[in-house]
């Protein structure tokens, strides 16, 4: 089926997994939220497509998950932020109860059960570090050949390993921590997905099928029980569809606090461990979203995607793992 292009600037206008008000309110089921992105394949021919304007922005990062507006461009080879400087390499490992989370594999669980990871990739873009001043230094997230990632973007997909590094370009300094956001930026949501380049693309699996925008996070797995059913506890999302909106920024901005220092001359290579249980916290807390429109369909997939979005600052979905 293909909508009409008013069609999908009216529903990109009312969000892709995103508030009118974008304002948490506490309890309700939110089951009247209107919105579904497909489970078995995340690409869609009218996925992305949006009337281009440049939208409106929310401000500053809040328990609402807006995130700080820093342009609306979508440039696949963004200007380098400095042309010196060096690599702190970030590795994430995906982590269930204090163990890695194994991808396409059962994962034992306390209740005698297992969850098979079947998806799992998010976006990271506009990484800052942090200082103890309160000043943030942004910094340019770069391949292994030391070039800046297309778009500014960093794509993880748990079935390359090759993504699970995070590169950043960064002065010396001493620093507090690192501080970066969920999704892309509002200039690239609004883009249609036959317009860019891998990890932008089709490919991705992160469109959004039914409105404009991408997925900013994606999650999918399989439970089953100690006695072989498969119906799963309510802490334990069958699906996780986070997306942003095309008309403000709404990727969501996460702090990871630790101390460290980076040379001038040695590269420093450190590791996060990413909470499966914080991201499942996030995606069934009590939150009403009955406020957002996503779409033409509803489905638990996007109102757990939008709990999460809402919850995600207040969360410790990342930690820095000791050496």
């Amino acid at each position: 089926m293909v909508l009409g292009w008013g069609t999908l600037i009216l529903a990109g206008a009312l969000g892709c997994s995103s508030a009118h008000t974008d304002a948490p309110a506490a309890g309700g089921s939110g089951v009247s939220v209107a919105g579904s992105s497909s489970t078995s394949g995340g690409s869609a021919n009218f996925g992305g497509a949006t009337n281009g304007a440049s939208g409106s922005a929310n401000g500053g990062a809040s328990a609402s998950g807006g995130a700080a507006v820093t342009g609306s461009d979508c440039t696949e080879h963004p200007t380098a932020l400095r042309s010196q400087g060096t690599v702190l390499s970030l590795a994430i490992t995906p982590t269930l109860a204090g163990k890695a989370f194994a991808f396409g594999q059962p994962n034992t669980l306390a209740d005698g059960g297992s969850l098979v990871p079947l998806n799992f990739r998010f976006y990271v873009s506009e990484v800052q570090l942090l200082k103890s001043s309160g000043d943030s230094v942004l910094v340019d997230l770069v391949t292994t050949t030391g070039e800046q990632e297309p778009y500014g973007v960093h794509f993880f997909n748990a079935e390359d390993a090759d993504t699970s590094k995070l590169r950043v370009l960064a002065p010396a300094g001493d620093y507090t921590g690192i501080e970066l956001g969920l999704g892309i930026k509002l200039g690239c949501n609004q883009r249609a997905p036959s317009t860019l380049d891998e990890p932008l693309s089709d490919v991705s699996q992160m469109t959004w099928p039914h409105t404009g925008g991408f997925l900013f996070l994606r999650y999918e797995g399989r439970y089953t029980a100690a006695d072989g059913s498969a119906l799963a506890p309510s802490n334990i999302p069958s699906a996780i569809h986070m997306g942003g909106s095309v008309t403000k920024e709404l990727a969501p901005r996460v702090a990871v606090p630790r101390a460290f220092s980076i040379s001038a001359t040695e590269p420093l290579e450190m590791s996060l461990s990413m909470s499966i249980d914080e991201l499942f916290k996030g995606a069934t807390a009590n939150v009403d979203v009955s406020d957002v429109a996503v779409g033409l369909l509803s489905g638990p997939e996007s109102v757990a995607g939008e709990r999460l979005r809402r919850g995600l600052p207040a969360l410790q979905v990342f930690s820095f793992i000791a050496p």
